[in-house]
């Protein structure tokens, strides 16, 4: 799952910023899993280096529980949660102030989250404070009067970065119908239509017990959080199963390719092409495959690299899958100057249609990218604050006991794993191609396009 570094603070991080694969269960022996009998799982990881905890709530609930109508929705929920705590917008942040910590709140995919780094003395305050958010939540029409601008002016900044508008159009065009459940900020039609009945609802939904998880990390012991946890949500009352009577439909397959040309004064060239990658609940197996070759294909020493970066067009280039239960993305990402926009773009494709041959690629690569991920994983750990979110993330979309077997299945991987995932997803199927650069370049390039000038179809 290249859920790559965490936090996710705002819908813009939300859409880039991945979980890496912490240490397992089974290698440390410091996570602990309960389920409340309400449903709520409760999910202990134990770090004593820091005497910090950090006290989250995650939700199955963001983009993919979307319909048309409500592209935005789970993200003003998030903001307005906080906002409507004691009907007071300050309230919850006071109330944190006073255990000596801090707070956010984010929206991804496919899960929501609250939480608070504190002082791990006041773990059970935390968790106290958390509890009392999520479970006596109310809405006004002032509450939603004061928030939406707030959301609004987050989406009109990501929109006006030309990085952040060629993302956008590119998953746009990617998932097509199915883009009201990948969009996690909504637009300005969207946001400006959602009630407060909505927002209700949305509560009444999807924020029960049995539809949620509690995470708890940092310098902490799980009998004091499972006490805790009983003591301040026991009485959180389960709900229906938020997806029994409104299932989440299909992700709707890209029927062909499609190229987007954005023209902005900027002064280097990106490319990103984008692809749908598999389920995780449907293809598992390709995930860690996906994972595992864009692993190799970053890594500075690699034949990707070699080719398209030391003795190429590209300044740089760079891969990654992100796991998800209702269809991943696949993305390349990619920087050139204008004078080699159309050189790059050539072996850019080229290198995608003939990745399942994995030219040069040897069992060396994939033993260099395990030693890289293990080290990468160390660090992680050791950064307390994030392993809570990360988990969330994992908890959400692929479960837990995907997480605690990561590393196993990441270290089963062979080179014909990495050819079958490249050849089901990536060589020769259907993908979006955007391209931003200076209006002249941009031109240039959409003339070059039409005359037929390369040597490979979008």
């Amino acid at each position: 799952m290249s859920f790559r570094t965490l936090l996710v603070a705002t819908v813009t991080a939300a859409l880039s910023l991945l979980p890496v694969a912490g240490a397992t269960a089974q290698r440390s022996g410091l996570i602990s899993r309960t389920k409340l009998d309400n449903g709520l799982e409760v999910v202990v990881a134990e770090n004593p280096a820091v005497p910090l905890a950090t006290v989250l709530v995650a939700v199955r609930n963001g983009a993919f529980t979307q319909d048309s109508a409500e592209a935005g929705l789970a993200h003003l929920y998030e903001h307005l949660l906080f906002h409507s705590f004691r009907r007071d917008p300050s309230a919850f942040g006071y109330e944190v102030s006073k255990l000596n910590g801090r707070y956010n709140g984010t929206t991804n995919h496919e899960v929501v989250t609250y939480f608070v780094v504190v002082p791990s003395k006041h773990v059970d305050s935390g968790i106290k404070l958390l509890g009392r958010l999520l479970e006596d939540a109310h809405f006004s029409n002032g509450d939603l009067k004061d928030e939406r601008p707030v959301v609004l002016d987050e989406l009109q900044r990501d929109e006006s970065d030309p990085e952040g508008l060629l993302a956008r159009q590119v998953d746009r065009a990617l998932w097509g119908e199915s883009w009201p459940r990948k969009d996690v900020g909504g637009d300005s039609v969207s946001l400006q239509g959602i009630t407060p009945e909505q927002l209700k609802q949305t509560y009444a939904r999807f924020y029960v017990p049995n539809n949620a998880a509690l995470i708890v990390t940092g310098d902490v012991t799980p009998d004091r959080v499972l006490a805790a946890a009983r003591h301040h949500f026991g009485d959180w009352k389960r709900g229906a199963d938020p997806f029994a009577d409104r299932p989440i439909p299909p992700v709707s397959p890209r029927a062909g390719s499609a190229a987007i040309l954005l023209g902005k004064d900027v002064l280097d060239v990106t490319i990103v092409v984008a692809l749908q990658g598999p389920s995780v609940r449907t293809d598992p197996a390709a995930t860690y495959a996906a994972d595992a070759l864009f692993e190799v294909f970053n890594d500075p020493g690699s034949p990707f690299q070699r080719r398209l970066v030391d003795a190429g067009p590209f300044q740089s280039v760079t891969g990654h899958y992100l796991t998800l239960d209702h269809t991943g993305p696949i993305e390349l990402r990619a920087k050139t100057t204008p004078a080699h926009a159309q050189e790059a773009l050539l072996k850019l494709l080229d290198e995608l249609d003939n990745l399942d041959m994995l030219d040069s690629v040897t069992d060396e690569d994939l033993a260099i990218a395990k030693k890289r991920r293990e080290v990468t994983t160390a660090l992680t750990v050791e950064q307390t604050a994030m392993v809570a979110p990360q988990l969330a993330l994992w908890w959400s979309s692929a479960g837990m006991d995907y997480y605690l077997t990561y590393d196993d299945r990441m270290n089963a991987q062979t080179l014909d794993s990495l050819r079958q995932f490249a050849r089901a997803y990536v060589a020769g199927r259907p993908r979006v191609i955007g391209v931003l650069g200076a209006p002249t370049v941009v031109d240039a390039l959409a003339a070059w396009l039409r005359a037929g000038a390369r040597k490979t179809t979008p």
